[in-house]
């Protein structure tokens, strides 16, 4: 089934089912927009809370693969917070791709509208946002210490991103904002009531984890020396590869970089190097071109035993079996 691909330029929450209307069809009701269309169903709300702060609702089941091109408004007072409550999806940006998914420490993304960002959802999906839409030049609200605390994350115009996941306390203020969304009566006040307090109890956490060194911010040059990395561990497997030999060849300090993987990719730097090493065994184990020994050497053990035992492991299975199977 052929990809559905949907541009949208970054901007008001509405913009979000003006392009979906545009796309698809379906029902425009004030700030809302229902589309069922088959398998297909999209649910979009656009709930302007006070001047400067917006919240958006996004619930999609689709059958098929939907891209969606975002592309910057180049104000950098215009900041994108969004919460991923249930599913995930795959997101890249600088040609460098990450699995965003609900309960991770990439559940939460926080950006400025200062390059472009490709989201893909995958056929069969079932997922949901919160969003919020943020103007930094507002700075006479309810939540101007929020909204301060998140301006001090984007002090210069340049393109950045926050990756993080939700408190406990979080959790649940956002899960009765989706049981809010499916009452009839008070359903827009009590929504409000709890975007406003949600916000401010993200915010507050974010604003401790800057403070405390603890809250990573991937510029535009992060991206590329993450990609560069990655590309490395995937393709070097004859020579062993270590962290701090990573961290001087990209001009980085090893807990920049440990903490930027782990960011981006929701996982260290060993454990993905490992899981790519035991991946290319196993193609090469299953081609049965190749004997245990010179991949167990070729993937840099000297001890095969330990190779073995890895591979085992990772895989469920001894490298013996493979090839067997194979």
């Amino acid at each position: 089934m052929a990809s559905r691909h949907i541009h949208f330029q970054e901007g008001n929450a509405f913009d979000y089912v003006s392009e979906l209307h545009k796309q698809y069809g379906g029902e425009i009701e004030g700030n809302k927009i229902n589309i069922k269309r088959g398998r297909l169903s999209i649910y979009v709300e656009a709930i302007p809370v006070f001047d400067g702060f917006e919240m958006l609702l996004l619930s999609v089941d689709t059958p098929e693969t939907i891209v969606l091109h975002r592309t910057p408004d180049n104000n950098p007072d215009h900041i994108h917070l969004n919460v991923i409550k249930e599913g995930g999806y795959v997101q890249t940006f600088e040609q460098e791709s990450a699995q965003m998914q609900v309960g991770t420490q990439n559940g939460v993304f926080l950006y400025n509208a200062l390059f472009p960002i490709t989201v893909e959802v995958p056929a069969n999906t079932n997922l949901k946002i919160i969003g919020f839409k943020l103007d930094l030049s507002q700075k006479d609200s309810i939540v101007k210490d929020a909204m301060h605390a998140i301006a001090q994350l984007f002090k210069n115009d340049e393109g950045v991103a926050y990756h993080t996941n939700l408190s406990q306390e979080s959790e649940r203020l956002f899960k009765d904002i989706l049981h809010f969304y499916t009452l009839d009566k008070h359903r827009t006040a009590l929504i409000v009531s709890r975007a406003i307090e949600s916000f401010t109890i993200l915010a507050t956490k974010l604003e401790k984890l800057n403070d405390n060194d603890e809250l990573n911010g991937l510029h535009i040059d992060d991206y590329n020396r993450l990609q560069s990395v990655k590309q490395r561990l995937s393709t070097n497997f004859e020579e062993r590869v270590t962290v701090d030999e990573l961290a001087e060849s990209h001009g980085v300090s090893i807990s920049k970089l440990k903490r930027d993987f782990n960011t981006l990719f929701n996982c260290s730097i060993t454990h993905f190097y490992t899981n790519a090493r035991m991946d290319e065994a196993y193609r090469r184990l299953k081609s049965g071109n190749y004997t245990v020994s010179e991949v167990g050497y070729d993937m840099g053990y000297s001890n095969l035993s330990k190779f073995s035992e890895m591979f085992k492991k990772i895989k469920g299975l001894s490298p013996r079996d493979v090839i067997k199977v194979g």
